[in-house]
């Protein structure tokens, strides 16, 4: 598998797991992040309608084809800005959440949300 396969399959479960990880709330959850976890898996869904398919595994598919979501989104006519702005929120929301947690510091995250917006768009750019 060559490296650009690498990365779009990276992105691709790691946006999974944070719409899983975020859709799984447990007993002891706060209502503070129901609307967030609600969020996230509305994101998710958006990206799959935005560049036109009918399904998360026909994304995958996809993506496992070769295909960057820049390529799907040129066959579509899909907003490339606007999937770049919904899986930096995504990933923005994971962030906050681990910050939350404690899971990282207030540098680490600092650090990860400046780089965010350029990792998506070598991901969906396939770079």
């Amino acid at each position: 598998m060559n490296l650009k396969r690498i990365l779009i399959f990276s992105t691709l479960a790691l946006a999974i797991s944070i719409g899983e990880s975020i859709g799984s709330s447990t007993a002891s959850a706060s209502t503070a992040v129901k609307p967030k976890q609600q969020e996230a898996k509305v994101v998710k869904e958006d990206i799959v309608q935005i560049l036109g398919l009918s399904s998360d595994e026909e994304l995958y598919h996809a993506l496992y084809d070769g295909k960057t979501m820049a390529d799907i989104a040129g066959e579509t006519g899909a907003d490339m800005n606007r999937i770049i702005h919904l899986q930096v929120a995504e990933l923005t929301d994971q962030l906050n959440q681990r910050l939350t947690q404690g899971s990282i510091t207030r540098e680490q995250y600092e650090a990860q949300k400046s780089e965010l917006t350029e990792v998506v768009k070598r991901s969906v750019y396939g770079s």
